[in-house]
């Protein structure tokens, strides 16, 4: 296993620098986010600053965890580190003669990049606040469905996941492309937690599977150009997410919730041995608040997921 370290810098326009692979190089040709190995004993924020030095010829003032992942590739295996750079100094050159470029998120869908960047651009321009509606039954019935769908919205966040089991599949089908709208009046993206065909019929932006409905699956059951998310609660899922070409999954629990009392939650210690094993951007879910973000990408992950405390009350 090899750990590298990688860095995403954004200039004002939000465009983030690529280099490009040279040719002596594994996966020559290809662009990837800058960055290089963590030697021994060295730790990852010390790596960057030494490697974009090296290549970029920056000195780099701070920077934060973004995610992490695993991808095994057939002569290697490499633990992605990813990286926002916050500030930096000196002007980026491609300083061992590589050529960089400046490229918007949906740019990188034309490029080719490493496998395990791949699943990078995917969640690179979505809110890692992932908000999850409240059953109707818990809320008053519709009306409290779209009540905290709105709260969501109002309260800034931008990644929403529709989950309403105990409606019936003709009752949602009327209410998706309700909330969906409002989700785009808001510049929101939307998942559906149900059926992969009522999500495409009600304009979701992807598609939710919970952990039973994983289990089930034998391949992607939506097309490329939605996301799709699925639940985990364990290695074997995980695992199984990534086989799917998921684009992110949710593992929980993190800690105990009074909807889920009788499972064991993993502790952020547990969290981040089975985060360290995903190919995958990874979400912390049970019992973790959108303050928690930072304490999630310490431990691996790249986003956070709740109902209550994500405004979804």
């Amino acid at each position: 296993m090899i750990t590298v370290v990688a860095g995403v810098l954004r200039d004002e326009a939000g465009r983030v620098l690529l280099a490009q692979r040279l040719p002596s190089k594994h996966l020559a040709g290809t662009w990837e986010f800058p960055g290089g190995k963590c030697e021994p004993g060295e730790s990852a924020e010390d790596a960057l600053a030494r490697e974009l030095a090296e290549e970029l010829g920056i000195e780099v003032g701070s920077s934060s965890p973004l995610l992490g992942l695993t991808h095994h590739y057939p002569e290697k295996s490499v633990r992605l580190l990813l990286h926002e750079l916050v500030d930096w100094r000196g002007e980026p050159r491609g300083c061992e003669g590589q050529p960089l470029r400046w490229v918007s998120v949906k740019g990188m869908v034309d490029l080719p990049m490493p496998a395990a960047d791949r699943p990078i651009v995917r969640v690179l321009d979505l809110d890692p606040r992932y908000a999850i509606t409240p059953d109707p039954d818990r809320v008053g019935g519709i009306e409290g469905l779209i009540n905290a769908w709105q709260q969501s919205l109002a309260a800034g966040f931008r990644l929403l996941q529709l989950r309403a089991h105990s409606l019936k599949p003709t009752v949602l089908a009327e209410i998706a492309p309700r909330l969906g709208e409002m989700a785009r009046q808001y510049g929101a993206r939307w998942l559906l937690n149900g059926p992969a065909e009522l999500a495409q019929a009600a304009g979701a932006d992807g598609l939710h599977l919970r952990h039973a409905d994983l289990l089930k699956q034998d391949q992607r059951p939506v097309p490329d150009n939605m996301l799709l998310a699925a639940s985990c609660h364990d290695r074997e899922s995980l695992q199984l997410a990534a086989a799917l070409n998921a684009d992110f999954v949710c593992l929980s629990p993190v800690r105990t919730t009074p909807s889920h009392s009788q499972a064991d939650p993993l502790g952020w210690s547990g969290f981040a041995g089975l985060c360290a094993d995903s190919a995958l951007p990874v979400v912390a879910l049970g019992g973790v608040s959108p303050g928690d973000l930072g304490t999630a990408r310490q431990h691996g992950a790249w986003g956070v997921a709740g109902i209550s405390a994500f405004g979804c009350v």
